[in-house]
């Protein structure tokens, strides 16, 4: 897949992304990085060709502060309080055109698509969230999301313990949590090809049986 990066104005503030984009595609996905991760993360694991695959075009911003994108005092962000994420994202989505789209994040990036489940409910299609971060005290919030979810995490993770998963899982109704055997907090660049297996069923439909 041919990915293009450039910096785009997004309400005011310089953001870098990547994306794939194909008018054959069908829908659309934006992917947010973790803390210690960019865009570049996703693009490495091969996701934009993946989702091309899938009749998707594939979008993924550095975060203000991270990668190649300036900090942002609007959208500033600190360990654990990300609130500000969910407003980026639909930000970012309204400056490339994209009136609705699935969601995915990993960490700190998990935490903003679920936090933007139940605020920006409108323009979100489903969201993965892979181990996500700083929503432990978020479970009220997360009972109002009515969107398809699927939550991805390593068996092995000691950053974002797995427990939390069951307790989202129960939290929202009809979500979905796999566990990836043997990887430890990034499931999707330890174990990328089953994290896309899981990915892709969960896409298109299908149920793993689980």
């Amino acid at each position: 897949a041919d990915v293009k990066e450039e910096y785009i104005e997004v309400n005011g503030s310089r953001i870098f992304h990547r994306y794939h984009y194909d008018e054959k595609n069908k829908s659309n996905i934006v992917m947010l990085h973790g803390w210690s991760f960019t865009s570049l993360n996703w693009q490495e694991i091969g996701s934009f060709e993946k989702f091309d695959y899938l009749s998707m075009n594939a979008y993924a911003f550095d975060y203000p502060g991270f990668g190649k994108s300036p900090p942002s005092e609007k959208y500033r962000i600190e360990r654990g309080e990300i609130s500000n994420g969910p407003k980026l994202l639909r930000d970012y989505m309204k400056s490339v055109g994209l009136s609705h789209a699935h969601i995915m994040g990993a960490s700190m990036g998990g935490g903003m698509v679920l936090k933007a489940g139940y605020t920006y409910a409108d323009i979100i299609d489903s969201i993965i969230a892979v181990a996500p971060a700083w929503v432990e005290n978020d479970v009220d919030n997360l009972k109002k999301i009515r969107k398809p979810v699927l939550m991805v995490w390593g068996s092995d993770d000691t950053v974002v313990p797995p427990s939390l998963g069951k307790k989202y899982l129960e939290a929202i109704k009809g979500s979905r949590l796999e566990i990836v055997a043997g990887s430890k907090h990034p499931v999707y660049i330890e174990k990328t090809e089953e994290f896309f297996k899981i990915v892709s069923d969960f896409l298109t439909g299908k149920s793993t049986g689980k």
